[in-house]
């Protein structure tokens, strides 16, 4: 029984309604992870995580206003709350923004503004189906526009159709001017906090240039490290270390507490920025970084509970009544991955979920004898 309790964060945040689970009874099972070396390289994100821990518990304990109590307006810095959660557990979402115009034309982009072209607009909607289904209470976006049309195409698809709106910080009057004062519309609304903390790193000298003109130029190799080391900065722009010092202490400061508040997260933004955002998160090295691919348009997928965040691989969306659930199942000696499809629906949520619990206590027992 509780095993059946280790997918309780896939069915909450897939089902409209979830139904009542004792909690003190069951016990998540938590995947094991990847225990990768921690290196001198990483002992400023993890001590600076373990400073932040009390300052974010106390946030959590003192975020507990109710939605319609507070105007969807940013001439007030608190997010207004879609719910009363029972549980801090919540979702993240990462999203790296679909293709943009310069991406097509090979050119190095940075913080240049460019939009997205119709192949990311394709990007981003596909990105939208596969989170349609987990509640979304906040977006962050970068300040860049390819970010947050992907953030917008992405919650069109949402099935609980609410609107996603910027919230406007630049100047007094942008703030006043952009408030909404239905309780209604609040209620159907989701805030979007643009921060140029999550921009994707500063290309320098680099940004408009054409990507194979710059590599016969200056060399593979020189272009190779500019672009894949972590502390070698661009010409006049900044390495991924400068880049992850920013993204990661805005994720600290301001994302973070929203998740240990039970809040659920999506965050839209780019290849450097999130890469850094994921060093903080699966505590990877210098080295592990460097070479971390992100695709456009695809989402990944994290749980955050307990002061942890718990990696979930990408959602692969609802399929008419259906739905799959992603997992990997690590032991010593191999590593499989699994891929379980099952029906859902409200009245059966719960046995299904039992079911699945129960196949996967039923792997982990076989493993246990090889």
């Amino acid at each position: 029984m509780s095993t059946a309790i280790s997918y309780q964060s896939i069915y909450s945040f897939v089902s409209h309604q979830s139904s009542t689970i004792s909690q003190s009874s069951r016990q998540p099972l938590l995947l094991p992870t990847k225990c990768f070396k921690i290196d001198s390289s990483l002992c400023y994100y993890t001590s600076r995580r373990k400073r932040n821990l009390s300052k974010i518990e106390a946030t959590a304990s003192q975020t507990s206003v109710s939605y319609n109590t507070t105007l969807l307006s940013p001439s007030k810095n608190t997010i207004p709350d879609n719910s009363q959660k029972k549980s801090n557990e919540a979702a993240l979402i990462l999203i790296r923004h679909g293709e943009s115009s310069w991406n097509a034309k090979n050119l190095f982009t940075g913080c240049v503004d460019v939009p997205l072209t119709e192949k990311g607009v394709e990007e981003a909607i596909e990105a939208g189906k596969r989170i349609s289904n987990i509640p979304i209470d906040v977006i962050f976006t970068s300040s860049l526009i390819r970010a947050q049309m992907t953030a917008m195409l992405a919650m069109i698809q949402h099935c609980r159709k609410k609107v996603p709106i910027i919230l406007h910080n630049e100047s007094d009057k942008a703030k006043s001017w952009s408030q909404v004062f239905s309780e209604e519309t609040k209620d159907q609304s989701v805030p979007v906090i643009p921060a140029w903390q999550l921009n994707e790193r500063m290309y320098g000298e680099l940004q408009g240039l054409n990507r194979q003109e710059t590599a016969e130029r200056y060399g593979n190799q020189q272009v190779h490290e500019w672009r894949r080391s972590y502390d070698i900065p661009l010409p006049k722009g900044e390495s991924l270390e400068m880049c992850a010092e920013r993204a990661v202490a805005y994720f600290e400061e301001n994302i973070e507490p929203k998740l240990a508040a039970g809040k659920n997260v999506m965050i839209a933004a780019h290849g450097n920025s999130l890469r850094s955002i994921i060093m903080y998160l699966d505590k990877l090295t210098c080295k592990e970084v460097i070479s971390l691919e992100l695709s456009t348009g695809i989402p990944l997928l994290y749980i955050f509970k307990d002061d942890k965040f718990m990696k979930r691989e990408s959602p692969v969306g609802p399929i008419e009544a259906g739905f799959y659930a992603y997992t990997k199942v690590r032991h010593r000696f191999y590593c499989s991955t699994i891929f379980i499809f099952f029906e859902f629906s409200v009245l059966d949520g719960s046995l299904c979920l039992q079911r699945l619990a129960q196949y996967r206590q039923k792997l982990d027992d076989e493993s246990l004898k090889k």
